[in-house]
């Protein structure tokens, strides 16, 4: 058991009685990829292809046991390619292997410190539980940078309008937005307006970043939040020029790998 190593109150959700353990789970994760980390060039400046891969762990609730030591419920793989000197090609697969939900998203982004959408993108949904929903097809499309078009199994809708005052991106682009502010903006009293559009689907016009802190063990990492309406809260933590753990409500994600190199 590791209980005398520290976690920090946003990713902690070690109760002793559960099985599989969280603590040993999350640290052995943080552990393989300080290990793995160690051998590479990080500058991405160098680099205009990027992947990670993060392992989901399920935040415990009173009572969790499963029978298995292994805690991980799914992956996430976040692949980016740097195209024509200014756009990021975006390929991301949510894979859950608890619940058979299996999600890619593929978008593009400017290359600016809030990787603001561009143009249109595609959200690929199935399902493999068995149940009677299992497939979801939507292509989203910006109309005049502020109007956002969805089409939904065919079905055209409006996602709504956002201020053009304030940048669009999404939650799936943040992995990237935060090591990029952390560079900069690693105080107190700093906090950034955006407009997300989470999942590439549900429009959430005012969502603020800032900063957490910034704390030493299991690593030394910096913490940032992302708070709106409508959106449940996020935790980031990263280290130099990657996102390290994202803790939500229901889940923690730990970055496992990354591969750096030219596309």
């Amino acid at each position: 058991m590791r209980d005398n190593i520290p976690l920090h109150w946003s990713f902690n959700y070690n109760h002793g009685a559960q099985k599989p353990h969280f603590a040993n789970n999350l640290l052995n994760l943080l552990n393989d990829f300080k290990i793995n980390s160690s051998i590479g060039d990080k500058c991405e400046g160098k680099n205009t292809y990027i992947k990670q891969v993060f392992e989901i762990l399920p935040n415990y609730w009173k009572g969790y046991n499963r029978t298995s030591e292994t805690l991980t419920i799914g992956n996430l793989v976040i692949e980016r390619n740097f195209e024509n000197g200014q756009i990021w090609n975006y390929h991301v697969q949510y894979q859950n292997t608890t619940n058979g939900e299996n999600i890619r998203f593929n978008f593009l982004c400017r290359s600016d410190i809030y990787r603001t959408l561009h143009e249109s993108w595609q959200v690929d949904i199935k399902n493999e539980s068995g149940d009677g929903y299992s497939k979801l097809l939507l292509n989203g499309t910006l109309i005049s940078d502020d109007e956002i078009q969805l089409s939904i199994n065919d079905i055209e809708i409006s996602a709504g309008t956002v201020d053009n005052c304030i940048p669009l991106t999404c939650n799936w682009a943040m992995y990237d937005v935060i090591p990029t502010l952390a560079n900069t903006e690693k105080h107190s009293g700093f906090s950034a307006q955006i407009a997300l559009l989470e999942d590439l689907e549900h429009l959430r016009p005012k969502c603020n970043i800032g900063y957490l802190g910034s704390i030493e063990q299991p690593l030394p990492l910096d913490g940032y939040f992302l708070y709106g309406e409508g959106l449940l809260p996020s935790y980031w933590w990263v280290d130099t020029g990657q996102t390290v753990i994202v803790s939500t409500v229901f889940e923690t994600l730990v970055l496992k790998e990354i591969t750096r190199g030219v596309s």
